[in-house]
């Protein structure tokens, strides 16, 4: 099996397909574009993506990308503890190489020692960056990993501001997703909850999202996300992101199919993601 991720060897992506799937063949891509085009194309099987940090918040990229793109479709979810390190050589530390969200994740540490983070585009390839260039006060924030990948010093470990630190992944393939009600007919003694994923835009009236959100609260469907989006070319609207919850029942599956129909008229666009089993 060939699975793509963003990123480069001994990055959490990375890490993130091995523990999914272990006797894969891994491929790295510059960014989530990439990566997406990739598994469009058949390059790939399948692949691993971030959607959310439990202290960063959602990775927006991806949920833009997966609204834009046909023909795809979330089929599973990771939960991956994610323990960032600072990467280099020995003495004063004054600026750190690092993906954006990793940053994100240790920016007390970094506000509390004066070290001035710069945005790389991978966790991994800023480790590799800090390894091949040795600029003297240039260290990396990536995984205890990366450090023995690119032989660097671990500087210190687990800064992350929050010790509970996770990054949830999805799986991603091409095909059509699946819908609630086929959590009802899978294999219900081996998965015990399910999860669904949505994107929706509303009519631009008041009052639009309060109805769309009742769709789920009338029929007892619990959400586990919502945030949402600016949209280009209609300034001050926005597409909204829900992720609900089944609890693998056949009556919780029919609530929460009931409550993605309501939706769908109700809305002026929904996309589904796909219905998949909860990490």
């Amino acid at each position: 099996m060939k699975v793509a991720y963003q990123g480069e060897p001994g990055a959490y992506s990375d890490e993130a397909v091995s523990a999914i799937f272990p006797d894969a063949q891994a491929s790295g891509y510059a960014t989530f574009r990439l990566t997406f085009e990739a598994l469009e194309m058949g390059a790939v099987d399948a692949a691993v993506l971030p959607v959310e940090n439990s202290s960063a918040g959602v990775v927006q990229e991806v949920s833009d990308l997966l609204w834009e793109l046909p023909g795809l479709r979330v089929v599973r979810e990771h939960v991956h503890p994610v323990r960032h390190c600072l990467l280099g050589w020995p003495g004063p530390v004054e600026r750190a190489l690092s993906h954006p969200q990793a940053l994100a994740q240790c920016d007390r540490y970094l506000h509390s020692r004066q070290i001035r983070p710069v945005a790389f585009h991978d966790t991994a390839g800023a480790a590799r960056a800090v390894a091949e260039q040795r600029q003297p006060g240039t260290a990396a924030i990536a995984s205890k990993a990366a450090a023995a990948r690119y032989s660097l010093y671990v500087l210190a470990e687990s800064i992350q501001d929050d010790s509970e630190n996770r990054t949830r992944f999805v799986v991603v393939e091409k095909g059509g997703p699946a819908r609630p009600r086929d959590a009802a007919t899978g294999d219900r003694e081996a998965v015990s909850s399910w999860k669904g994923s949505i994107a929706f835009v509303t009519a631009h009236r008041p009052g639009s999202l309060a109805h769309a959100l009742a769709c789920f609260a009338e029929r007892g469907v619990n959400l586990t996300r919502l945030d949402s989006r600016p949209m280009l070319g209609r300034p001050f609207e926005y597409r909204f992101y829900v992720d609900f919850s089944i609890n693998g029942e056949a009556s919780s599956a029919a609530a929460a199919e009931a409550a993605l129909n309501d939706l769908e008229e109700a809305s002026a666009e929904i996309k589904l993601f796909g219905t998949y089993p909860s990490a």
